[in-house]
């Protein structure tokens, strides 16, 4: 099993990076790698976070890629229910700022009206089947952590040239199909998830089409240091997957 992928580009979370899948069969093949929008959503925070962030500990990494596979489940079991974690954020709304309690505001692109967009959708999906945590999947974006965030990058295609179909099949044999989805920023586990629901500047909302795709059955999730912003998370997702 095997296939082709299609790379579209990277987003701000502070920033996300999206895959848009093509379905395919037999071996693994690279696919052109083209240039996504790079919206606003958290790149520009403005304010000063009340708490000391160099007084924290260290991120557990491990723990931070875990909650996020659970937050991605929690989703797809009950979309409708999870849209009041984003009602929660309206009334935060200052025009287009977002505050955020002890943390730094920030200035979105779209707004609430982005918020509002994405509730009426969750709310329209029906519940889908939870995704499987993949080792192997989560090798291959664990590899893709440690190519891009010592350097900064925010590509998909790793400095090796690797697409991550190829990543993917270095660990295991994926099928059918799958995407892959790159968060930056300090953000927790719900907050990742949330913002790569709502995609503010991203016209297709491809971030969220992955999260919801009910063609996925497996996932793999690795988070690390990154050297612009801090901390990025890879998340892979396949619709066929076999660990080695």
């Amino acid at each position: 099993m095997g296939g082709r992928v299609w790379v579209v580009g990277v987003a701000m979370l502070l920033a996300l990076g999206v895959c848009h899948p093509e379905r395919s069969e037999g071996s693994a093949a690279q696919a052109p790698m083209l240039a996504g929008k790079i919206p606003r959503f958290a790149r520009d925070d403005i304010g000063v976070a009340r708490d000391d962030v160099s007084a924290k500990r260290p991120p557990d990494w491990l723990r931070l890629a875990r909650e996020i596979h659970a937050e991605t489940n929690a989703v797809r079991r009950d979309p409708a229910g999870y849209a009041a974690h984003l009602r929660r954020m309206l009334p935060r709304f200052d025009g287009k700022v977002l505050e955020r309690p002890g943390r730094p505001h920030l200035r979105t692109e779209e707004g609430p009206d982005a918020v509002r967009e994405a509730i009426a959708a969750l709310e329209r999906r029906q519940p889908m089947g939870a995704l499987h945590l993949s080792m192997g999947l989560s090798a291959a974006a664990a590899d893709h952590v440690r190519d891009q965030g010592p350097v900064g990058g925010f590509e998909h295609r790793g400095t090796d040239g690797s697409s991550p179909a190829g990543r993917s099949n270095r660990y295991g044999r994926w099928g059918g199909a799958m995407a892959e989805n790159i968060a930056y920023g300090d953000n927790p586990a719900r907050e990742v998830v949330i913002q790569l629901i709502i995609d503010d500047g991203v016209g297709d909302r491809g971030h969220r089409d992955n999260i919801l795709d009910p063609k996925w059955k497996f996932e793999g999730v690795a988070c690390g240091p990154h050297q612009e912003y801090g901390q990025m998370c890879v998340m892979d997702y396949a619709a066929r997957y076999t660990d080695r």
